[in-house]
C-alpha cells in the first residue's frame, strides 16, 4: 500500500470525517445514527487510532472491510506493527492502551497487522469541488504537494516523513509561527492532539476530542468546512 493514497471511487452522497474512535466501536454506530448517516451513500473517513485504550477494538480494525469506512493510519496502527517486531515497541504499546492486542492468538495478530499495514498515511479525498486532506497528526510543509511529495524521497532532517505525519504535534502549536495555510488543499483534517472541542488553526482542523476518555466523539461534517 502507498503511504500518499488518492480516493478514487465514487462518493454519491455525503463526506464524514471522524477524530480517534480508539476502540469505540458502539460510540461510533451510535454517533452515526444520531447524525443521519447513509451506509449506502456516504463515506466516513477516520484520522486514525481506530485502536487501543477502549474495549472494541477488533470490531474497530473491522471497520477497514466497511464500504462506507475508510482511514489513514495513526500511531496506534504503527504501534500494533512495531509491536510484533521489536520488544521495546511492545512494550511502549501496551503502556498506551495496546494490551488488548497481546491478548490474542497469533493468526489473529498478524491478520491485524496486514490490515493495518494497507492504510495510506495521507488521504486525499476529492468532493463536491473541494480537496480534502487527511492525516493523523501533523503536516510538515505548507504546501499540500509538497508535503505529499516529501514522502517519494525517504528521510530528510532526520526524521521519516511518516513518522512526523502520524507522531508529530507542532502544527496545532499556536506559537510556532513556522506553520500556516497549507496551499494546495482547501482543508487538512487531523486527530492526535487531544482537545475539548474541534480546533480549527488556518485551513487545518483538529477533531480528536477524547471519545476514549470522556465519550466525547466528533463527526465532522465535510460540506459544512
Amino acid at each position: 500500500m502507498s503511504l500518499v493514497k488518492v480516493w478514487d471511487k465514487e462518493i454519491k452522497g455525503k463526506l464524514y470525517a471522524v477524530g480517534d474512535i480508539h476502540g469505540c466501536y458502539n460510540l461510533l454506530m451510535n454517533r452515526l445514527n444520531e447524525i443521519g448517516f447513509d451506509f449506502k451513500s456516504d463515506l466516513l473517513v477516520a484520522v486514525g487510532d481506530l485502536v487501543d485504550r477502549g474495549l472494541q477494538n477488533e470490531e474497530c480494525v473491522g471497520l477497514i472491510d466497511q464500504p462506507w469506512f475508510t482511514s489513514v493510519k495513526g500511531n496506534h496502527e504503527d504501534l500494533c506493527e512495531w509491536g510484533l517486531q521489536e520488544r521495546a515497541a511492545m512494550q511502549c504499546h501496551i503502556e498506551n492502551g495496546g494490551e488488548w492486542f497481546y491478548e490474542l492468538d497469533g493468526f489473529k495478530q498478524t491478520n491485524i497487522v496486514r490490515k493495518l499495514s494497507k492504510l495510506p498515511v495521507v488521504l486525499e479525498v476529492n468532493h463536491n469541488g473541494k480537496k480534502f486532506g487527511f492525516v493523523h497528526g501533523h503536516v510538515e510543509q505548507n504546501d499540500w504537494d509538497e508535503f505529499k511529495e516529501s514522502f517519494e524521497g525517504g528521510k530528510t532532517n532526520f526524521r521519516d516523513p511518516a513518522d512526523l505525519a502520524m507522531w508529530g504535534r507542532d502544527r496545532i502549536d499556536p506559537d510556532n509561527l513556522q506553520y500556516t495555510h497549507v496551499s494546495g488543499v482547501d482543508a487538512v483534517i487531523m486527530g492526535h492532539t487531544v482537545t475539548q472541542k474541534p480546533c480549527k488553526r488556518d485551513n487545518c482542523y483538529w477533531i480528536d476530542t477524547g471519545a476514549v476518555h470522556w465519550g466525547t466523539m466528533t463527526i465532522l461534517d465535510l460540506s459544512k468546512v
